[in-house]
């Protein structure tokens, strides 16, 4: 059997990409032009409606582009023999983890997918107790997921999605609906994970929860309007605003302080930060 056409290197990438829904009056994107590269953490930013959740759903073939190219390490997602082959590669996490959720009991839930692949009992196994490893949830196989906590069940969520050894991840705001001790739990996942080597696709409206990202991607009315290090952002609220973008009160007082003439690096966000800027 052949393998599906592959092209270029390991990455996804997006190449002047559009997307027109029917009976819509204008693009949901707009040639875009987006690579996210292997333990790369790429935020992607913007008001509702910008093109975000489009986005994502082109990564793994969920929809197809109207124009320009998706290829995934090569591969194209409009190849309709190769779609197994993108879907495995790239895993997908939606914001509410009770959409994703299937199994009666967190074990279950994890091996729903390679289970239906057909892996086998003893490889299942390991599968399933690394990805609850990797998320902090080891010892919680027979945990019932109604019992979890909101922030334990987005996790639940991440470990299905690892539990299919995907190259890349893609999260749909999988915060926004945490405290702070769930969206605390949720991005330490997400920094392990970028060091062993996943890339990362992070949609959110929280600036500073990204803080540490490779880059950041504003989306505004399906253009991308901005893509570089989020500092750039937080060191600029008037900019970050004037694309859509939230910035925390601390980088607007650290943006404030530097104005006077204070030496506070950009992208502070912690008040030990910029005290110990003030002392120096």
């Amino acid at each position: 059997m052949r393998g599906p056409r592959c092209y270029g290197g390991l990455m996804i990438e997006l190449l002047d990409v559009s997307v027109m829904y029917r009976g819509a009056e204008r693009l949901a994107l707009d040639r875009v032009t987006l690579t996210i590269g292997p333990g790369e953490h790429v935020a992607l930013l913007g008001e509702n409606g910008s093109g975000k959740s489009t986005l994502a759903r082109l990564c793994n073939a969920l929809i197809l582009p109207t124009g320009g190219s998706v290829r995934v390490d090569g591969i194209d997602t409009r190849d309709a023999a190769a779609l197994w082959d993108v879907r495995s590669k790239v895993g997908f996490v939606q914001q509410n983890p009770e959409n994703q959720i299937v199994g009666t009991i967190a074990e279950e839930d994890v091996a729903f997918g390679p289970e239906n692949l057909g892996v086998p009992t003893e490889e299942l196994r390991r599968r399933v107790d690394e990805a609850l490893d990797a998320v902090g949830l080891q010892g919680m196989q027979r945990r019932e997921p109604h019992l979890l906590s909101e922030g334990q069940k987005q996790r639940l969520a991440i470990a299905g999605a690892l539990a299919m050894r995907p190259d890349y991840l893609v999260l749909d705001e999988p915060t926004a609906m945490l405290d702070s001790v769930g969206r605390a739990d949720v991005l330490g996942v997400l920094k392990r994970l970028r060091t062993e080597g996943v890339g990362i696709l992070h949609i959110t409206h929280d600036l500073a929860g990204v803080a540490d990202a490779d880059r950041a991607v504003v989306l505004s009315e399906g253009r991308v309007v901005f893509d570089g290090p989020p500092a750039g952002l937080l060191a600029d609220p008037d900019r970050a605003g004037a694309l859509g973008v939230g910035v925390p009160p601390i980088a607007l007082f650290a943006a404030a302080l530097r104005e006077g003439g204070a030496n506070v690096p950009a992208g502070a966000l912690d008040a030990v930060t910029i005290v110990e800027a003030l002392w120096r």
